[in-house]
Protein backbone atom coordinates (compact mmCIF):
# COMPACT_ATOMS: atom_id res chain seq x y z
CA UNK A 1 0.00 0.00 0.00
CA UNK A 2 1.15 3.86 -1.01
CA UNK A 3 2.36 5.88 1.67
CA UNK A 4 -0.10 8.95 2.39
CA UNK A 5 1.17 12.21 0.89
CA UNK A 6 1.74 13.51 4.71
CA UNK A 7 5.05 11.18 4.68
CA UNK A 8 6.96 13.10 2.30
CA UNK A 9 8.65 17.10 2.79
CA UNK A 10 8.05 18.07 -0.99
CA UNK A 11 4.73 16.55 -2.59
CA UNK A 12 5.14 18.39 -5.97
CA UNK A 13 8.39 19.22 -7.59
CA UNK A 14 9.49 18.31 -11.47
CA UNK A 15 13.26 17.77 -10.45
CA UNK A 16 13.81 14.25 -11.90
CA UNK A 17 16.92 14.17 -10.00
CA UNK A 18 15.24 13.79 -6.49
CA UNK A 19 12.92 11.04 -7.51
CA UNK A 20 14.49 8.80 -5.14
CA UNK A 21 15.30 10.87 -2.45
CA UNK A 22 12.47 8.67 -0.13
CA UNK A 23 10.83 11.94 0.61
CA UNK A 24 9.80 13.88 -2.42
CA UNK A 25 7.23 13.04 -5.14
CA UNK A 26 7.94 13.82 -8.58
CA UNK A 27 5.42 15.01 -11.17
CA UNK A 28 6.01 13.48 -14.19
CA UNK A 29 3.86 13.11 -18.04
CA UNK A 30 2.88 9.46 -18.52
CA UNK A 31 5.42 9.40 -21.31
CA UNK A 32 8.33 10.02 -18.55
CA UNK A 33 10.28 7.00 -17.76
CA UNK A 34 10.03 6.34 -13.49
CA UNK A 35 13.70 5.30 -11.98
CA UNK A 36 13.48 1.89 -9.99
CA UNK A 37 13.37 3.43 -6.66
CA UNK A 38 11.60 7.16 -7.31
CA UNK A 39 8.43 8.27 -6.15
CA UNK A 40 6.04 10.19 -9.06
CA UNK A 41 2.65 11.84 -9.33
CA UNK A 42 1.54 10.97 -13.23
CA UNK A 43 -0.98 12.95 -15.14
CA UNK A 44 -1.55 15.03 -17.67
CA UNK A 45 -0.96 18.72 -17.32
CA UNK A 46 -3.97 21.10 -17.96
CA UNK A 47 -1.02 23.38 -20.35
CA UNK A 48 -0.74 19.75 -22.30
CA UNK A 49 -4.37 19.40 -23.64
CA UNK A 50 -4.01 21.60 -26.42
CA UNK A 51 -2.17 18.64 -28.11
CA UNK A 52 -4.29 16.02 -28.84
CA UNK A 53 -4.05 13.15 -25.82
CA UNK A 54 -3.59 10.09 -27.70
CA UNK A 55 -4.54 6.46 -26.75
CA UNK A 56 -1.21 5.84 -26.03
CA UNK A 57 -0.93 8.06 -23.35
CA UNK A 58 -4.37 7.48 -21.68
CA UNK A 59 -2.73 4.10 -21.44
CA UNK A 60 0.49 5.09 -20.15
CA UNK A 61 -1.50 6.89 -17.21
CA UNK A 62 -3.63 3.29 -16.44
CA UNK A 63 -0.67 1.63 -16.54
CA UNK A 64 0.89 3.89 -14.15
CA UNK A 65 -1.71 4.40 -11.86
CA UNK A 66 -0.83 0.88 -10.68
CA UNK A 67 2.54 1.14 -10.70
CA UNK A 68 3.96 1.14 -7.11
CA UNK A 69 6.03 4.16 -7.51
CA UNK A 70 3.11 6.20 -8.45
CA UNK A 71 1.69 7.81 -5.26
CA UNK A 72 -0.50 10.36 -6.95
CA UNK A 73 -2.33 11.13 -10.09
CA UNK A 74 -1.29 14.68 -11.83
CA UNK A 75 -0.59 17.54 -12.01
CA UNK A 76 -4.39 17.81 -13.53
CA UNK A 77 -6.61 20.50 -13.88
CA UNK A 78 -7.93 23.69 -15.41
CA UNK A 79 -5.41 26.86 -16.56
CA UNK A 80 -8.13 29.23 -18.45
CA UNK A 81 -4.54 31.03 -19.71
CA UNK A 82 -2.94 28.38 -21.05
CA UNK A 83 -4.19 24.90 -22.42
CA UNK A 84 -7.10 24.01 -24.44
CA UNK A 85 -10.42 25.43 -24.65
CA UNK A 86 -12.33 24.36 -21.25
CA UNK A 87 -14.17 21.28 -22.16
CA UNK A 88 -11.29 19.67 -23.22
CA UNK A 89 -9.38 20.26 -20.06
CA UNK A 90 -12.47 18.73 -18.38
CA UNK A 91 -12.47 15.73 -19.91
CA UNK A 92 -9.07 15.18 -19.70
CA UNK A 93 -9.26 16.05 -15.64
CA UNK A 94 -12.35 13.90 -15.76
CA UNK A 95 -10.78 10.89 -16.87
CA UNK A 96 -7.87 11.38 -14.52
CA UNK A 97 -9.77 12.07 -11.37
CA UNK A 98 -11.85 8.68 -12.06
CA UNK A 99 -8.40 7.33 -12.52
CA UNK A 100 -7.50 8.49 -9.03
CA UNK A 101 -10.37 7.13 -7.10
CA UNK A 102 -9.90 3.76 -8.99
CA UNK A 103 -6.89 3.57 -7.20
CA UNK A 104 -7.13 5.29 -3.99
CA UNK A 105 -4.68 7.69 -4.83
CA UNK A 106 -4.50 11.57 -4.28
CA UNK A 107 -5.03 14.27 -7.32
CA UNK A 108 -2.57 16.53 -7.81
CA UNK A 109 -4.76 19.84 -9.25
CA UNK A 110 -3.34 22.83 -10.99
CA UNK A 111 -5.94 25.52 -11.26
CA UNK A 112 -5.55 28.99 -12.65
CA UNK A 113 -8.37 31.36 -12.66
CA UNK A 114 -10.79 28.31 -12.69
CA UNK A 115 -12.30 27.59 -9.05
CA UNK A 116 -15.32 27.53 -10.44
CA UNK A 117 -14.88 24.83 -12.49
CA UNK A 118 -12.92 23.17 -10.33
CA UNK A 119 -16.00 23.12 -7.62
CA UNK A 120 -17.74 22.12 -10.44
CA UNK A 121 -15.64 19.16 -10.12
CA UNK A 122 -16.06 18.40 -6.93
CA UNK A 123 -19.52 18.40 -7.41
CA UNK A 124 -19.57 15.82 -10.04
CA UNK A 125 -16.91 13.76 -8.65
CA UNK A 126 -17.66 13.90 -4.97
CA UNK A 127 -14.09 13.02 -3.52
CA UNK A 128 -13.27 12.03 -0.45
CA UNK A 129 -11.93 14.65 2.02
CA UNK A 130 -8.41 15.67 1.87
CA UNK A 131 -7.86 13.57 -1.44
CA UNK A 132 -7.84 16.07 -3.94
CA UNK A 133 -4.62 18.89 -3.38
CA UNK A 134 -4.99 22.10 -5.08
CA UNK A 135 -0.99 22.53 -5.57
CA UNK A 136 0.72 25.85 -5.65
CA UNK A 137 -1.47 27.92 -4.24
CA UNK A 138 -1.30 31.47 -3.68
CA UNK A 139 -4.79 32.85 -3.30
CA UNK A 140 -6.05 34.67 -0.42
CA UNK A 141 -7.70 33.28 2.65
CA UNK A 142 -11.21 33.79 1.82
CA UNK A 143 -10.46 31.53 -1.49
CA UNK A 144 -8.47 28.92 0.84
CA UNK A 145 -11.94 28.43 3.32
CA UNK A 146 -13.86 27.97 -0.05
CA UNK A 147 -11.39 25.15 -1.15
CA UNK A 148 -11.04 23.50 2.26
CA UNK A 149 -15.18 23.85 2.50
CA UNK A 150 -15.10 22.07 -0.52
CA UNK A 151 -12.98 19.05 0.93
CA UNK A 152 -9.64 20.05 -0.48
CA UNK A 153 -6.35 20.21 0.57
CA UNK A 154 -3.58 22.85 -0.35
CA UNK A 155 -0.50 22.84 -0.82
CA UNK A 156 2.13 25.56 -0.44
CA UNK A 157 5.42 26.32 -2.13
CA UNK A 158 7.99 29.36 -1.60
CA UNK A 159 5.27 32.05 -2.34
CA UNK A 160 2.11 31.93 -0.90
CA UNK A 161 0.11 34.19 1.02
CA UNK A 162 1.15 33.89 4.51
CA UNK A 163 -2.28 34.87 6.09
CA UNK A 164 -3.91 31.31 4.49
CA UNK A 165 -1.91 29.39 7.02
CA UNK A 166 -4.81 30.86 9.76
CA UNK A 167 -7.45 28.77 7.41
CA UNK A 168 -5.92 25.50 6.61
CA UNK A 169 -6.53 23.06 8.65
CA UNK A 170 -2.87 21.39 8.98
CA UNK A 171 -4.28 17.66 7.96
CA UNK A 172 -5.85 19.47 4.49
CA UNK A 173 -1.71 21.30 4.48
CA UNK A 174 1.10 20.12 2.26
CA UNK A 175 4.64 21.12 1.45
CA UNK A 176 5.88 21.71 -2.31
CA UNK A 177 8.99 23.19 -4.22
CA UNK A 178 7.38 22.77 -7.31
CA UNK A 179 10.90 22.84 -8.61
CA UNK A 180 11.69 22.52 -12.42
CA UNK A 181 15.38 22.19 -12.35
Amino acid sequence: MTRPLDAYADIHTHRLDLACRGDVVVSIAPDTPMLAGGTYSVGIHPWDTDKPVTLTTLRRLVAAAADSRVVAIGECGFDRLRGADMERQVAVFDFQARLAARHGLPLIIHCVKAYDVLAAAVRRHRPTAGMWIVHGFRGKPALARQLIDLGLSLSLGSRFNPEVLAVIPPERLYRESDALN
